[in-house]
């Protein structure tokens, strides 16, 4: 199994960040007949050159400045080679868009392989960083990343001594040798809210709501909330779903909702 398996099928031509990992070329381009693909290679070769050609892929050597430009990036690597794991996380948050996703993968250290060397006194010592499921949750929650997924990847087939042992083998953690990850920027309902107005309007609307949650001008920002949706054809759904994502304060969610049932009742 490999980190595609979080791809669906698209025929639209999104665009996609590969960095380091041409491998994944040819499926990307099944999967994504469409798409406008990149392959960031800090050293290229000939043979590079020739998949990107045959795959329809940008050959790129640096990561670009511009924001939220890849509705996908494919990083296998990010967390299993070099340092500063947390900076370039943030790097592609900054490069994805608001429905966009980060796909890489990690080696389990809690896999049995790994805790029987360390019984055997061995253990590798490699630049492949070796992680435990929830401190990459962490890592990827400081990095902003809102929703996150796993897949197992490299299996083995029993933990039965470990366990005996007394490790728990929750979600069979301790027969997955790496696991893969989707990591999303925004959580699906974040998303979709983004994509049905402006940023400017979701900017004013956010604005406005936090002013009544905090009591500043209360009446007089309720009458601009209004102006606003109406002028601007902001529905009732979308304002619920809005308001919920935004205002931190449930009372003050409750109020606002009120308000607004009162107001649609008149």
């Amino acid at each position: 199994m490999s980190i595609l398996e979080f791809v669906s099928p698209n025929f639209l031509p999104i665009k996609v960040l590969v960095i380091e990992s041409e491998k994944f070329l040819p499926g990307l381009r099944e999967i994504l007949p469409a798409a406008r693909i990149a392959l960031l290679k800090k050293e290229s070769s000939l043979e590079i050159k020739r998949l990107c050609a045959e795959f329809r892929a940008d050959l790129i050597d640096e990561l670009p400045n511009a924001p939220k430009i890849f509705e996908i990036i494919v990083a296998r690597d990010v967390l299993t080679v070099g340092e500063n794991f947390y900076a370039k996380l943030m790097a592609f948050n900054h490069l994805l868009t608001d429905s966009g996703y980060l796909l890489t993968e990690f080696y389990n250290v809690r896999f049995v392989g790994i805790l029987e060397r360390l019984r055997q006194g061995r253990f590798i010592n490699n630049e492949q960083r070796l992680w435990a499921k929830a401190d990459v949750v962490k890592l990827l929650d400081d990095a902003i990343y809102k929703e996150i997924h796993f897949l197992p990847g490299e299996r083995a087939f029993s933990a039965t001594e470990w366990e005996n042992f007394g490790f728990e083998n929750f979600n069979e953690d301790l027969t997955t040798k790496t696991w893969l990850v989707q990591a999303f920027k925004c959580t699906a309902e974040v998303a979709a809210l983004k994509d049905v107005f402006t940023p400017e309007i979701r900017a004013d609307l956010s604005r406005i709501l936090h002013r009544i949650e905090y009591g500043i001008d209360a009446e007089e920002n309720f009458q601009r909330l209004m102006t606003l949706c109406e002028r601007e054809g902001i529905f009732d759904e979308y304002l619920s779903d809005f308001i919920e994502q935004v205002v931190v304060h449930e009372a003050a969610r409750d109020l606002i909702r009120s308000r607004l049932i009162k107001k649609a009742r008149r």
